[in-house]
């Protein structure tokens, strides 16, 4: 039962006098809509505004008992500060409904009211939805002879009184898609941008390996009447003024496509849409200088990674810049967060709004920033934390520094910390028998890279130790097969579900046996996992540009650009083509340029992780070699004012794309001195041929990583004061380093 308008409106904060109704928006309503004299008396006395920027915001994670999300409401949050703080809407332009309030009724009513009925020509307007997405059965008005049935299915947005209890016959209380396009053709203005967190692709299960699924599995034999008759009605007097029935304005992003799932992760003390926590997240790094097209290419390229693939965002629209959408000032800056409130005993509540998916569980404390927009320099460092809220305190000692801050200051990373015990977290698959996950807790309880083991779905996790047997999908193309066509074993999955295939056992396999057998495979997924977390290409004060292309000129052979904070690209003749992944053929020759716009040199390493979980890197051998034995690698140096290209134009050698197919991953790690003991390291790897430039296999991946820590921790050189004298961590300057990530699958 929805409220009464009054009521709804109270509750729901939003003042009178900003409502804006209009004749053309009361008409929508009907002459025997009992509300309609009731804004009638409003309409005649509010003033039209015009320019203005209107948000809807809608998160459901209270359904009914075992159907619960848990990052809706987070979305609607994220959404909001991301609006407020970046885009500068007024907050009572901002209406969120959350929970109980999301009922289809209100819903509805809160669209026409606050959007329709406000909205002039040239107003940008946000909805955004977050929750299950269904499908409805509907009859056909011209059946189709070729199809076996009488009904087509209807996409739908499950509203908080979605769903309906019946017996046999289960009906929803749905808010059809063609009820939103209808309702987004009643807007006068075309700068709309409708974000969609949901999905409809209907399976069985309510996880994808440990990420939640955002769809509803039943399909609904019927709608409500009511829904139908208030969707009828809107297309009704739409079409009497003239209104195109394809006129949908502005642009739609969508979670995923049609048949595609739409996923949430659980962190600690976090939840949140995969897409819209990383489209906000990214769009926080939106400057003049870092346009909006490649921040939609970075959302894309982390959804399919974190997923696997399972989920695809998508886009539609009528060939507008989406910067028309996210309109962004000329002197709008990059941040990592914001402060949200000073108490009186000076602690500095902060929201932590642009951190990456590896680094929700594992920022360390002590971490620092800088505030934006300040007279004088001004420090805050992190002294606890909670997903993305955490505490601060101000580095000054000056008074005068209490006194420039105020809630709203966007912060700067300057010092990122991590904790040396960074370790694994291994999810058991909801399949496994009780004994067994007894004893595949005890046995990875004596694995030293593993720091804990949860259900999946509990939380966050770096994979999920499960069973494969002859009927899993995956299992079908894999070498092992003959190994377990005849019964179970244990193997390795992704966090989005996928059998890393390398990982299955024999059959009949004991698990403790099996997590033995996996502590390299361990290692190698824990030397990723640091490869992701010092990532730093958005917040990095090293001025740096890297380019991704192929190595055979030709218009477009750029797949991928990054640039840091400090370098301002240049105009492009012929734009990127923005897609979710760049695919590129095996054994393809790739070429990468660095652009670095210091005064100082600068020196690199290339650290590669292929579709099957193999870690690279690039070696590079010193000019003179007389010693092979006991050559060491040299450096990629990129001097001052200057670029390099790798491989270099008079070297024979061409770097190719891997052979495997799938998700190839490329880290490009820049430092302001030598990778000392780095490269000391790989030069004791046994069968590196030490006399040419060549990919290498890591033998002993972790580590290397941890010696590319240390040395990036040594070249930041952060004061013993910052991370009092704690050598249990390493203690990251952003001026001192930066680590671009390459995403593109091979095919």
């Amino acid at each position: 039962m929805g409220l009464d308008r009054r009521t709804f409106l109270q509750r729901a904060g939003l003042a009178l006098f900003s409502l804006g109704v209009s004749e053309t928006g009361i008409s929508l309503l009907g002459s025997n809509d009992r509300f309609a004299p009731w804004l009638q008396a409003y309409g005649q006395t509010l003033a039209q505004t015009t320019n203005r920027k209107l948000a809807l915001l809608i998160g459901i994670n209270q359904y009914t008992k075992n159907k619960e999300l848990n990052g809706c409401v987070t979305d609607v949050e994220l959404q909001k500060e991301l609006l407020i703080h970046r885009f500068g809407f007024l907050p009572q332009d901002i209406m969120t409904l959350t929970d109980h309030q999301a009922t289809r009724e209100n819903i509805e009513t809160a669209f026409l009211e606050h959007l329709t009925e406000q909205a002039q020509p040239d107003d940008i307007v946000v909805f955004h939805f977050s929750g299950y997405g269904g499908r409805v059965k509907m009859p056909q008005k011209n059946l189709d002879p070729s199809k076996n049935a009488d009904y087509e299915l209807i996409e739908s947005l499950l509203p908080a009184d979605g769903l309906i209890p019946t017996k046999g016959n289960p009906a929803a209380n749905d808010l059809l898609k063609d009820t939103l396009f209808t309702l987004l053709r009643s807007l006068k203005t075309d700068k709309v941008t409708t974000i969609l967190d949901t999905g409809f692709k209907q399976t069985p299960h309510s996880l994808q390996g440990n990420f939640r699924i955002r769809s509803y599995n039943d399909v609904a034999e019927r709608t409500s009447p009511e829904e139908t008759a208030f969707r009828d009605q809107m297309q009704i007097k739409l079409n009497s003024q003239g209104v195109k029935s394809s006129n949908i304005p502005g642009i739609i992003l969508s979670a995923a496509g049609a048949g595609e799932l739409a996923l949430e992760g659980k962190w600690h003390h976090f939840s949140a849409g995969l897409f819209t926590y990383s489209l906000t997240q990214h769009l926080w790094q939106v400057t003049p200088a870092n346009k909006v097209q490649s921040v939609w290419q970075k959302t894309l390229a982390n959804v399919a990674l974190i997923s696997d693939n399972n989920q695809k965002p998508q886009i539609q629209s009528k060939n507008k810049p989406l910067n028309q959408y996210y309109p962004v000032e000329q002197n709008a800056i990059a941040a990592e967060g914001l402060i949200t409130e000073i108490d009186s005993k000076g602690i500095i509540n902060l929201t932590l709004t642009s951190i990456s998916f590896p680094l929700l569980d594992n920022y360390g404390l002590e971490s620092c920033f800088t505030v934006a927009d300040t007279t004088e320099t001004v420090e805050i460092q992190l002294k606890s934390r909670e997903g993305i809220k955490g505490k601060g305190q101000i580095l000054n000692s000056s008074q005068s520094a209490n006194k420039l801050l105020k809630s709203g200051q966007l912060i700067q990373e300057t010092i990122r910390v991590l904790p040396h015990n960074i370790g694994l977290t291994i999810a058991l698959d909801q399949s496994l028998e009780r004994i067994e996950r007894v004893d595949a807790t005890s046995a990875l309880s004596n694995i030293d890279c593993v720091t804990s083991t949860i259900m999946a779905g509990e939380n966050s996790a770096d994979c999920i130790l499960g069973k494969v047997t002859s009927t899993n999908p995956e299992a079908s193309d894999n070498d092992a097969e003959a190994n377990f066509a005849t019964g179970k074993s244990y193997g390795l999955f992704t966090p989005g579900g996928t059998l890393i295939t390398k990982t299955v056992g024999v059959a009949e396999e004991a698990v403790k046996l099996a997590v033995s057998r996996l502590e390299t495979e361990f290692s190698s997924l824990l030397a990723t996992k640091w490869l992701q977390l010092i990532v730093n290409e958005n917040s990095s004060l090293i001025p740096l540009e890297a380019n991704l292309e192929l190595s055979q000129p030709k218009n477009n052979s750029i797949l991928l650009e990054r640039n840091t904070r400090n370098f301002t690209p240049g105009s492009r003749k012929n734009p990127l083509k923005v897609e979710i992944l760049p695919t590129i053929p095996q054994d393809t020759p790739l070429k990468l340029r660095l652009v670095n716009n210091g005064e100082s040199t600068l020196y690199s390493i290339l650290v590669e992780v292929t579709p099957q979980g193999q870690i690279t890197t690039l070696y590079q051998p010193p000019e003179e070699t007389r010693d092979q034995k006991n050559a060491t690698p040299i450096n990629w140096e990129i001097p001052g004012k200057n670029k390099l290209v790798i491989p270099q134009v008079d070297n024979s050698w061409q770097w190719k794309t891997p052979q495997s197919k799938g998700i190839n991953q490329l880290y490009v790690i820049v430092a302001t001195q030598p990778f000392a003991k780095t490269l000391t390291l790989l030069s004791e790897q046994a069968k590196v041929k030490r006399d040419r430039t060549q990919i290498i296999n890591l033998l002993e991946p972790l580590k290397v990583t941890k010696a590319i820590l240390e040395d990036l921790h040594t070249a930041s050189n952060v004061s013993e004061d910052i991370i009092n004298s704690n050598s249990d961590v390493y203690g990251l300057d952003n001026q001192a380093w930066a680590t671009f990530h390459f995403t593109y699958e091979i095919v």
